[in-house]
């Protein structure tokens, strides 16, 4: 108990105007059963969850998206799909800008959540300072998101030496967290969740639950609860100015330009490291270029089409490929997809890049869950014409050309339209679009330790979901390093790659 306590606090001491106070350098179990604290380690579960999100969001989905390639020796392993996580509990305390710890600070995160939840059980309401109903909501809460994150980026998962979880189990679990703190809201009434993560924790609940359940596959639960989230909520991982509350993927990806970031895949076929070009989903071969690619100079066709038949995106401009060349606009009437921006800049590596541009400073907030997303949920589930009309009402809010091109009826144009959609609306926030290719590996690439980078040669890992650390497996008496990638659907599964070795 007290080392996962001390592993806690190094999140806790970055927590900004969250936690302006001192703390020992470890919380013993004398602090932990002190209900005067609790609002502390609720801070703490809350801290953990954030910073390992936005490590995650740099340096583990702006590869899995295609959005970026490794350029930097250092820093440079965030861009090669690898089939496993960082760890470490450092959370930025040594400002290294190429840190991308995210595991620990995710199980940290859970731990500490199921252990404060059932000591705030045991308390009164008359021994913890503010609302306990509150607490309890909000740690259940929080212990929902971590779980959800387990569930859906990794193959399988045990907590606290327990047996193997598959990714459906886990998100079972995260769904009864959620159901956990829905109940304490219903008890303490509706309540924002501190320093502007949400404006309604019963919202930011039921989007979280509508997430979950689209994931699990659960489309009837999951369309009842994006029903009840209005347009325009939107939860955040709270971001501050600071090396242990920053956001990193504006930090690494955006101002230190630790990579760079790629057009439509045309190299990867072209490669003379692959060996197997065939998608072992369908059994046939990729295409070449690879369909939904490609991040530099989206456009939108006055048509609304951002995409065509084949799966390769509307550009308004020919990107540019020698060192300082500019691109070429195109005469094709696309305007620019003001959701995704870049810049060129100089950045870690031989020549200038584009970088991305979502975020402008290191205290910008990252979107968490937002009703783009939940439309974008209802819109495969209803399909046809109320998918369009779902699409419109996010191309409305950003003033881009509405969908009139596509057929209602052609049931794969439509699942190709929200499929862009995702990609574009969810740019560089976090994985939100690494879930979407998780669950249509049919069409949506992974290398599978095939080829190498286009520009360094970095060779390419196996991740599609991802496996455990190694220690989980060979420290676990339930399990060993055989039960690797096996909890999951093979079409989901990562393949072995050199960081298997231990």
């Amino acid at each position: 108990m007290v080392l996962a306590s001390a592993l806690a606090l190094i999140a806790v001491g970055g927590c900004s105007d969250l936690l302006e106070v001192e703390l020992p350098s470890a919380l013993t179990d004398d602090v932990l059963d002190d209900p005067t604290g609790a609002s502390v380690q609720v801070a703490s579960v809350i801290a953990n969850i954030e910073c390992g999100y936005s490590a995650f969001g740099w340096v583990r989905t702006l590869g899995a998206e295609d959005v970026l390639e490794s350029v930097a020796g250092r820093g440079g392993g965030h861009a090669i799909h690898g089939s496993q996580p960082d760890t470490g509990a450092e959370c930025d305390f040594d400002g290294d800008s190429s840190n991308g710890d995210y595991y620990d600070q995710f199980q940290i995160a859970r731990s500490l959540a199921w252990g404060t939840y059932e000591r705030l059980e045991n308390w009164t309401d008359q021994e913890v300072p503010g609302s306990r109903e509150e607490l309890l909501a909000t740690t259940a809460l929080y212990a929902g998101i971590a779980l959800e994150h387990f569930g859906t980026y990794y193959c399988e998962m045990t907590f606290d030496n327990g047996p193997l979880m598959t990714p459906s189990a886990v998100l079972d679990l995260a769904e009864q967290w959620i159901n956990t703190s829905l109940g304490h809201i219903g008890n303490a009434g509706d309540f924002a969740i501190d320093h502007g993560a949400s404006e309604s924790a019963r919202t930011m609940a039921t989007a979280l639950r509508a997430r979950i359940r689209w994931h699990n596959g659960d489309l009837a639960g999951a369309a009842a609860d994006a029903a009840q989230v209005p347009m325009g909520f939107s939860a955040w991982i709270v971001r501050d100015v600071g090396p242990q509350r920053r956001n990193k993927i504006y930090e690494s990806g955006t101002q230190t330009g630790w990579g760079g970031m790629l057009g439509i895949n045309d190299w990867w076929n072209e490669t003379s490291g692959v060996t197997n070009r065939t998608n072992p989903v369908t059994g046939s071969p990729w295409p070449d270029p690879i369909p939904f690619t490609g991040y530099i100079f989206l456009g939108i066709m006055p048509d609304g089409r951002a995409i065509d038949d084949n799966g390769y995106a509307v550009t308004y401009a020919e990107e540019f490929r020698a060192a300082g060349a500019e691109p070429t606009l195109l005469n094709n009437g696309a305007v620019p997809d003001v959701r995704v921006q870049h810049f060129k800049k100089s950045i870690q590596g031989p020549e200038p890049r584009e970088v991305p541009a979502r975020y402008s400073a290191e205290d910008d907030d990252i979107p968490l869950v937002d009703w783009e997303e939940i439309w974008l949920i209802l819109a495969e589930i209803e399909g046809g014409q109320q998918a369009i009309d779902r699409v419109n009402v996010i191309r409305r809010h950003y003033n881009l050309p509405e969908v009139t091109y596509a057929d209602p009826g052609n049931a794969e144009q439509i699942r190709h339209m929200i499929i862009e959609e995702r990609r574009r609306s969810f740019f560089a926030e976090g994985g939100r679009y690494w879930a979407t290719k998780i669950l249509n590996t049919d069409i949506l690439w992974f290398p599978r330790t095939q080829g190498v980078t286009p520009s360094q040669g970095y060779d390419l890992d196996g991740g599609v979901r991802l496996t455990m650390p190694g220690d989980e497996y060979t420290l676990n008496p339930n399990i060993t390093l055989n039960d690797r990638a096996t909890g999951c659907d093979p079409a989901q599964a990562p393949t072995q790659d050199p960081g298997w070795s231990f």
